[in-house]
């Protein structure tokens, strides 16, 4: 009987694999499917949505990194809205990926939250293995760095905004991949390839340092929108401490809307407006640049401005076709605008 309870046993721990052959970097890898206990897997301290917070902390090394990255990650509400995903469908839609020596390189966030499941759930088997992909000991981290961008990036399972600028920064300081490279790889252009990088460098070296709180990658959109703005990223490039200043606001809720960001094009430009800015805050600098800019809060004053530069781009053929006008109704087209502004300027008094 003791025979047949050893035999039991051991078949229960044979591991059911699936082997696929994947290109990587020209190179031919196998990476094996399979369910690993949830014990032998670590989270990976250097993923993007955690890794300045922990080095803002003194978190130890072993157990105590474990659970410190733990613990942050589950402070994301992003993770408890995972969690219950998760639970409702009794697994995972994808496998994590995880390295040789099962370290996570893919699925940190899923990874916290079947351990959460088999706290709460202990009895439960279903949370004591994960299914994961395990990348092969001889894989480079160069290899990894661009399976996970064809999985996340530039495949159909996205990440967020941040993570996936996250790994473009990756691909472009740690393994000296040039933006067109990355832009190929990734399956976009070296445009957003660079705006990507100059954001996240952005929110690590600066903003994460300065408020290093759980959650605070939610901000990113705000940092990519600022260097999307053409304006925008003249100011920041003509002055040197416009990062900063950039960087407290939005730290301090003075810029609490990602929309905002993009009028901080129109103050920026407004001496006036940016005192107003930094001394009371939106609502003042935008009081003054209405007053300055009367197309903001005007929809007639910014059609006539759309207008004046769309009869200062006019064509030669729409000019032409005036001039040629047999039927006469292009002409009175023009001539019923310019009778119109006549009539606007002399009510004016201009």
């Amino acid at each position: 009987m003791a025979r047949h309870s050893r035999t039991t046993e051991a078949a229960a721990k044979v591991v059911v694999e699936q082997v696929e052959e994947i290109t990587l970097d020209k190179m031919k890898v196998q990476v094996r499917g399979q369910d690993v206990a949830l014990d032998d897997v670590l989270l990976d301290p250097t993923n993007p949505r955690v890794a300045n917070t922990v080095a803002a902390g003194h978190h130890g090394d072993g157990e105590a990194m474990q659970t410190a990255l733990r613990d942050i990650l589950w402070s994301d509400s992003d993770v408890h809205d995972l969690y219950r995903s998760i639970q409702s469908n009794r697994g995972l839609i994808e496998r994590i990926i995880v390295r040789s020596n099962m370290v996570v390189a893919e699925g940190n966030c899923r990874t916290v939250v079947y351990r959460k499941l088999r706290e709460n759930f202990p009895d439960d088997p279903t949370w004591r293995t994960i299914p994961a992909r395990v990348l092969p000991a001889d894989i480079s981290d160069r290899q990894v760095a661009i399976l996970l961008g064809e999985l996340h990036v530039g495949g159909k399972n996205k990440w967020s905004a941040f993570e996936k600028a996250g790994h473009i920064y990756q691909l472009y300081a740690q393994f000296g991949m040039v933006q067109e490279e990355i832009a190929k790889i990734l399956k976009t252009s070296k445009t957003a390839v660079n705006h990507n990088i100059r954001a996240f460098d952005a929110m690590k070296n600066k903003y994460l340092v300065a408020f290093p709180v759980p959650g605070a990658v939610r901000k990113f959109s705000y940092f990519l929108e600022l260097f999307n703005k053409p304006e925008l990223r003249e100011w920041i490039t003509r002055s040197p401490e416009a990062l900063d200043d950039f960087v407290q606001w939005v730290g301090t809720e003075k810029i609490s809307q990602g929309q905002h960001v993009r009028e901080l094009k129109d103050i920026v430009s407004n001496p006036r407006a940016l005192a107003a800015f930094n001394k009371q805050g939106r609502d003042a600098a935008m009081k003054i640049l209405k007053q300055d800019r009367p197309e903001l809060s005007s929809p007639l004053f910014k059609m006539m401005i759309e207008m004046t530069q769309a009869l200062e781009d006019a064509r030669l053929d729409d000019i032409q076709r005036v001039r040629k006008d047999d039927s006469g109704s292009a002409k009175a087209i023009v001539r019923g605008l310019n009778e119109a502004l006549e009539r606007f300027v002399d009510l004016c008094g201009i």
